[in-house]
Protein backbone atom coordinates (compact mmCIF):
# COMPACT_ATOMS: atom_id res chain seq x y z
CA UNK A 1 0.00 0.00 0.00
CA UNK A 2 3.17 2.26 0.81
CA UNK A 3 4.53 2.48 -2.96
CA UNK A 4 0.84 2.77 -4.36
CA UNK A 5 0.61 6.19 -2.13
CA UNK A 6 4.13 7.35 -2.82
CA UNK A 7 3.92 7.21 -6.58
CA UNK A 8 1.33 9.78 -6.99
CA UNK A 9 2.46 11.90 -4.05
CA UNK A 10 6.14 11.95 -5.51
CA UNK A 11 4.65 12.53 -9.32
CA UNK A 12 2.66 15.49 -7.55
CA UNK A 13 5.28 16.51 -6.08
CA UNK A 14 7.53 16.52 -9.08
CA UNK A 15 4.79 18.49 -10.93
CA UNK A 16 4.51 21.36 -8.16
CA UNK A 17 8.52 21.90 -7.87
CA UNK A 18 8.51 22.28 -11.60
CA UNK A 19 5.37 24.34 -12.62
CA UNK A 20 5.64 27.71 -11.87
CA UNK A 21 1.95 28.51 -10.91
CA UNK A 22 1.81 27.40 -7.48
CA UNK A 23 2.72 30.46 -5.44
CA UNK A 24 3.51 28.98 -1.97
CA UNK A 25 5.63 26.11 -3.94
CA UNK A 26 7.54 28.44 -5.81
CA UNK A 27 7.83 30.60 -2.32
CA UNK A 28 9.76 27.40 -0.84
CA UNK A 29 11.62 26.96 -3.86
CA UNK A 30 13.09 30.41 -4.24
CA UNK A 31 13.78 30.30 -0.58
CA UNK A 32 15.30 26.96 0.09
CA UNK A 33 15.50 24.34 -2.83
CA UNK A 34 16.39 26.96 -6.13
CA UNK A 35 15.19 24.78 -8.69
CA UNK A 36 13.82 28.41 -10.13
CA UNK A 37 16.27 30.67 -9.63
CA UNK A 38 19.62 30.71 -9.63
CA UNK A 39 20.12 30.86 -6.22
CA UNK A 40 17.96 29.62 -3.46
CA UNK A 41 18.06 32.50 -0.59
CA UNK A 42 19.22 29.75 1.91
CA UNK A 43 21.27 27.36 0.57
CA UNK A 44 22.13 25.56 3.17
CA UNK A 45 18.49 24.80 4.06
CA UNK A 46 17.91 22.10 1.57
CA UNK A 47 16.86 19.94 3.64
CA UNK A 48 13.90 22.68 5.52
CA UNK A 49 12.74 22.61 1.70
CA UNK A 50 11.57 19.52 0.85
CA UNK A 51 10.39 19.14 4.52
CA UNK A 52 8.14 22.36 3.76
CA UNK A 53 7.32 21.47 0.49
CA UNK A 54 4.20 18.54 0.86
CA UNK A 55 3.13 21.09 3.65
CA UNK A 56 2.97 24.16 0.72
CA UNK A 57 1.49 21.47 -1.66
CA UNK A 58 -1.66 20.90 0.12
CA UNK A 59 -1.61 24.72 0.92
CA UNK A 60 -1.25 25.37 -2.98
CA UNK A 61 -4.10 23.08 -3.78
CA UNK A 62 -6.92 23.93 -1.16
CA UNK A 63 -6.02 27.45 -2.70
CA UNK A 64 -5.52 27.07 -6.28
CA UNK A 65 -8.82 29.00 -7.28
CA UNK A 66 -7.60 32.37 -5.32
CA UNK A 67 -4.50 31.74 -6.76
CA UNK A 68 -5.75 31.71 -10.40
CA UNK A 69 -7.55 34.81 -9.96
CA UNK A 70 -4.60 36.52 -8.62
CA UNK A 71 -2.58 35.78 -11.36
CA UNK A 72 -4.98 36.63 -13.78
CA UNK A 73 -5.66 40.07 -12.15
CA UNK A 74 -2.15 41.08 -11.14
CA UNK A 75 0.42 39.16 -13.68
CA UNK A 76 2.21 36.05 -13.70
CA UNK A 77 5.05 36.88 -11.00
CA UNK A 78 2.94 37.80 -8.85
CA UNK A 79 3.58 37.84 -5.44
CA UNK A 80 7.16 37.63 -6.79
CA UNK A 81 9.20 40.67 -8.73
CA UNK A 82 12.15 39.30 -11.00
CA UNK A 83 15.42 41.45 -10.77
CA UNK A 84 16.03 43.54 -12.71
CA UNK A 85 18.35 43.04 -15.76
CA UNK A 86 21.77 43.83 -14.79
CA UNK A 87 22.45 45.00 -18.94
CA UNK A 88 19.87 47.06 -18.84
CA UNK A 89 21.29 48.79 -15.53
CA UNK A 90 24.96 48.86 -16.95
CA UNK A 91 23.81 50.55 -19.85
CA UNK A 92 22.05 53.60 -17.76
CA UNK A 93 25.62 54.28 -15.96
CA UNK A 94 27.38 54.01 -18.77
CA UNK A 95 27.39 57.86 -18.24
CA UNK A 96 29.48 58.13 -15.49
CA UNK A 97 33.03 60.15 -15.43
CA UNK A 98 34.96 56.86 -15.41
CA UNK A 99 33.48 55.47 -18.50
CA UNK A 100 33.09 58.84 -20.62
CA UNK A 101 37.04 58.96 -20.08
CA UNK A 102 37.54 56.21 -21.90
CA UNK A 103 38.09 56.09 -25.65
CA UNK A 104 36.30 54.09 -27.90
CA UNK A 105 37.84 50.85 -28.57
CA UNK A 106 38.08 50.96 -24.06
CA UNK A 107 34.50 51.59 -24.33
CA UNK A 108 33.77 48.53 -26.24
CA UNK A 109 36.01 46.61 -24.28
CA UNK A 110 34.51 47.44 -21.38
CA UNK A 111 31.07 47.05 -22.82
CA UNK A 112 31.80 43.28 -24.23
CA UNK A 113 33.54 41.98 -21.22
CA UNK A 114 30.88 43.60 -18.36
CA UNK A 115 28.14 41.86 -20.85
CA UNK A 116 30.46 38.30 -20.44
CA UNK A 117 30.61 39.16 -16.62
CA UNK A 118 26.86 39.14 -16.73
CA UNK A 119 26.49 35.83 -19.35
CA UNK A 120 29.04 33.77 -17.40
CA UNK A 121 27.34 34.70 -13.76
CA UNK A 122 30.58 35.78 -12.29
CA UNK A 123 28.76 39.33 -10.12
CA UNK A 124 26.93 38.35 -7.32
CA UNK A 125 25.61 40.84 -4.65
CA UNK A 126 28.51 40.72 -3.16
CA UNK A 127 30.46 42.08 -6.34
CA UNK A 128 32.33 45.20 -6.52
CA UNK A 129 33.70 45.97 -9.74
CA UNK A 130 36.48 48.53 -10.77
CA UNK A 131 36.59 49.75 -14.38
CA UNK A 132 40.51 50.62 -15.52
CA UNK A 133 42.21 52.81 -17.80
CA UNK A 134 42.21 50.65 -20.42
CA UNK A 135 38.92 49.07 -20.20
CA UNK A 136 38.87 46.08 -18.45
CA UNK A 137 37.05 45.18 -15.00
CA UNK A 138 38.20 43.89 -12.07
CA UNK A 139 36.03 42.20 -9.83
CA UNK A 140 35.99 41.46 -5.77
CA UNK A 141 34.14 39.79 -3.85
CA UNK A 142 33.25 41.64 -0.38
CA UNK A 143 31.73 40.07 2.34
CA UNK A 144 27.94 41.63 3.43
CA UNK A 145 29.44 43.86 6.09
CA UNK A 146 32.00 45.00 4.48
CA UNK A 147 29.96 46.03 1.29
CA UNK A 148 27.07 47.90 3.75
CA UNK A 149 30.75 50.15 4.89
CA UNK A 150 31.26 50.88 1.10
CA UNK A 151 27.98 51.90 1.19
CA UNK A 152 27.83 54.08 3.60
CA UNK A 153 30.83 55.62 3.27
CA UNK A 154 29.69 56.83 -0.29
CA UNK A 155 25.91 57.56 0.66
CA UNK A 156 28.41 60.17 3.08
CA UNK A 157 30.79 61.40 -0.32
CA UNK A 158 27.15 62.45 -1.68
CA UNK A 159 25.54 64.02 1.38
CA UNK A 160 25.22 67.82 1.52
CA UNK A 161 27.32 68.33 4.50
CA UNK A 162 30.36 66.22 3.16
CA UNK A 163 30.35 68.87 0.17
CA UNK A 164 30.61 72.14 2.41
CA UNK A 165 33.81 73.47 2.40
CA UNK A 166 35.07 74.75 5.82
CA UNK A 167 37.16 78.01 6.50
Amino acid sequence: MKSRMFRPLAVAMATVLFSTGCMMSRLVDRAFLGVTVRRPAFADRKGTGIVLLPITFAIDVATFPIQALLVVILGDNFPFTEPPDALKNIRASLDSPAFQKLGEAEKAIATAEFEQLVRDGALTAQSLLSLQEDGHWVVMEVTPEARQQLLARATQLNSPAALICER
